[in-house]
């Protein structure tokens, strides 16, 4: 049985540049030390199941690696607007700029299909510092996988006000479409806010991939075979 998992985990991986350290897939998928001693069939079905899992993340990692995320910033209005706003409930600027706004909404929703675009729009208000005024705003969107919430399949660093520096209200869009054959399940998005290298705040979102929505809008698992 471990050896025609490890050759179905090796097949998975040839000629590849995603591959993991079969140690540590055991450790996150194999749960056969909770069978009873002696219960070789609940054994070999864990690690069935293990490997199965370890197929699904290693078809997740392949599809949303290959993926083209698309990135566009715009500002809403400038700094002196902000300024003004932040004015009217406090007594002065902070001493180093800081995020009073960021928020992260996913479009069309947080059930997606495979094949359809899926925007990851925020909405984010920089006020300037006292005594440093230049803010380079970044925000990281990271997508993990569905079978193994602290594995990465990709990650990417943009800047939102390239070329002024300065704070202000921005949107920032993060555009990519979820390809087809990709597993269905949950994958966790987190977007993070940067500013000045420095990680301000982070915010977490799921998106629910199924591979059907009937006409009523109701989402449909499809069984795995």
């Amino acid at each position: 049985m471990k050896k025609i998992i490890t050759l179905l985990i090796a097949a998975l991986f040839i000629n590849q540049s995603y591959a993991f350290g079969l140690k540590d897939v055991g450790q996150a998928f194999d749960k056969s030390y909770k069978c009873k001693s002696g219960d070789q069939g609940c054994k070999n079905r864990e690690h069935l199941l293990a490997a199965a899992k370890v197929a699904a993340v290693a078809v997740a990692v392949k599809y949303i690696a290959d993926m083209i995320i698309e990135h566009h910033a715009k500002k809403v209005s400038d700094e002196e607007g902000v300024v003004t706003d932040y004015k009217n409930t406090h007594d002065s600027l902070p001493d180093k700029p800081q995020a009073s706004t960021y928020s992260t909404n996913a479009l069309p929703g947080s059930v997606v299909q495979p094949g359809k675009k899926v925007v990851i729009q925020s909405d984010i208000v920089v006020v300037p510092g006292r005594s440093q005024k230049e803010t380079l705003i970044q925000e990281r969107l990271a997508i993990f996988d569905n079978e193994d919430n602290t594995k990465e399949l990709k990650s990417l660093t943009k800047d939102v006000n390239e070329g002024t520096k300065r704070g202000g209200h921005y949107t920032n869009e993060f555009t990519f479409t979820l390809p087809e054959g990709l597993p269905q399940g949950v994958y966790p998005i987190k977007t993070t806010l940067i500013l000045n290298g420095e990680e301000k705040e982070t915010i977490n979102n799921d998106l629910q991939l199924v591979l059907d929505i009937n006409n009523k809008g109701e989402m449909r698992f499809v069984a795995a075979r």
